[in-house]
């Protein structure tokens, strides 16, 4: 049997161990720390069956994505359990944009890949839209991050398909991966999944012209796609949603009501990815006026780094039809730009050779260093709020009260979207949770506005 470790230094090792270890020692601790919103006490179940039985209500009624289902399973569980997988959900989010880039797992024996790997780590993190809600809330992570990591698998198998020129041999539990994976992308997100379908058509209309003949399996694999689009899509709960209060409050708004609350999402968009929309637009724009180099249009990387830079800004302008969003409804358009600057970076190193991955995560990892007490401290200051509001209604129901008087907690405002936490206080407008502690709440409303308060409160935003 070969020892595929034999032989490697123990600096390699080290220094991949440590990567990962505080990765996911980073992930574990906000997951932490970022303690139960509104939307668990409304969730959480005695039993799997329950969870299961809620999720089909809910397909019903509110919310069909299939991350429903992970998120109820694991509050039946305990939070215990979301400790235990966000951690690894990660890096295998980040082991999957790796091979996204690349089509090939990262070399372990040496450190060539360990800057785009530590790159990727580093703006996973950092640069999506609001990581408190897409990554540390168990909610977000099921229906965000975790959801994401279909579409990183079926844009790696069009891509191989690509290279391959259709010629791609899959086994059959390749093909049931990929369509099981199909499935749950079609199904995961609004956003996402009609993206992926799009990108999808177009290969299959340009195959004929790039002399690609398709296999069984790729319309196979499509087809699992669009089985989970119908099932979302033509799910009760999206028209429900689509009948609701706030979209006919956006329905009945003026064309120039809709622009502006639209110009202040894009600006959000652009302040959660930290400018690199922006940065990614001249990139571009630069990297095609330079008459010294060969046509971009010819280069895969370049290309691909346009496709994917114009995804994004089209998911974030998708987003026009909804007036009220949070950070987090960007999460799939920021992923998407980050996977655009790891194109170009790759096209500026074959380009020009030069450097530019290793520079780049030198400078994300500098970066990273700095934000991290700013990054960290809202959840501790969450935390400690969290801790102290519990530890009084412990108290207070040791005593027998029938009444508590409960402050709202309080946000701390980062300098950066993405270093804000929006947090969905359960004492506004949640019948569950004064149930669920056994006991009426008092509050002072006039002392802090929770976003679930303000989100369902629109002539107040």
């Amino acid at each position: 049997m070969i020892n595929r470790f034999k032989n490697i230094p123990k600096k390699v090792w080290t220094a991949w161990g440590l990567l990962f270890l505080v990765y996911m020692l980073f992930i574990f601790i906000c997951s932490y720390l970022y303690p139960y919103g509104a939307d668990e006490y409304i969730l959480k179940q005695d039993n799997i069956f329950d969870a299961l039985r809620h999720y089909g209500l809910s397909y019903m009624t509110e919310n069909a994505r299939i991350g429903l289902i992970a998120n109820n399973i694991i509050l039946c569980l305990g939070k215990w359990s979301f400790l235990l997988l966000n951690p690894m959900m990660q890096v295998l989010w980040v082991l999957s944009f790796f091979f996204l880039i690349y089509l090939r797992a990262p070399d372990f024996k040496t450190l060539k890949d360990f800057p785009a790997v530590l790159l990727i780590a580093v703006l996973s993190v950092f640069a999506v839209a609001q990581p408190d809600n897409t990554l540390f809330w168990i909610g977000g992570a099921c229906n965000y991050s975790w959801s994401f990591l279909p579409f990183l698998w079926i844009t790696a198998w069009l891509r191989l398909e690509y290279k391959s020129k259709g010629a791609l041999d899959l086994s059959r539990k390749g093909i049931f991966f990929l369509f099981i994976s199909a499935f749950a992308l079609g199904m995961g997100s609004e956003n996402a999944g009609p993206l992926t379908m799009g990108l999808t058509v177009c290969f299959a209309a340009a195959a004929p012209f790039m002399k690609i003949k398709l296999k069984t399996h790729f319309y196979f694999i499509s087809f699992g796609l669009v089985l989970g689009l119908a099932a979302l899509f033509g799910a009760p709960a999206m028209w429900n949603r689509l009948n609701s209060d706030i979209f006919a409050y956006f329905t009945n708004s003026s064309l120039q009501e809709k622009l502006l609350w639209h110009i202040s999402h894009i600006h959000f968009y652009i302040k959660a990815v930290f400018m690199i929309p922006a940065l990614l637009f001249l990139a571009l724009l630069i990297c095609a006026l330079d008459k010294d180099k060969p046509l971009v249009f010819k280069n895969e990387n370049y290309m691909l780094s346009l496709i994917f830079f114009l995804s994004s800004w089209l998911l974030a302008f998708v987003l026009f039809a909804v007036p009220f969003i949070t950070g987090r409804c960007f999460y799939t358009a920021s992923a998407a730009a980050l996977i655009s600057l790891m194109f170009m970076l790759e096209y500026l190193r074959e380009t020009y050779k030069f450097k530019a991955v290793k520079y780049a995560s030198m400078l994300a990892l500098g970066a990273a260093l700095a934000f991290t007490p700013v990054f960290i401290y809202p959840y501790v200051h969450l935390h400690k709020q969290d801790v102290q509001r519990l530890s009084a209604i412990e108290k207070a129901q040791k005593q027998n009260k029938k009444s508590i008087f409960i402050m709202p907690y309080k946000y701390l405002k980062g300098p950066n979207a993405n270093l804000t936490i929006m947090y969905y206080d359960p004492v506004f407008g949640f019948l569950g949770y004064p149930a669920y502690i056994g006991m009426a709440i008092q509050t002072d409303e006039s002392k802090e506005i929770s976003a679930v308060y303000m989100f369902s409160n629109p002539n107040i935003i």
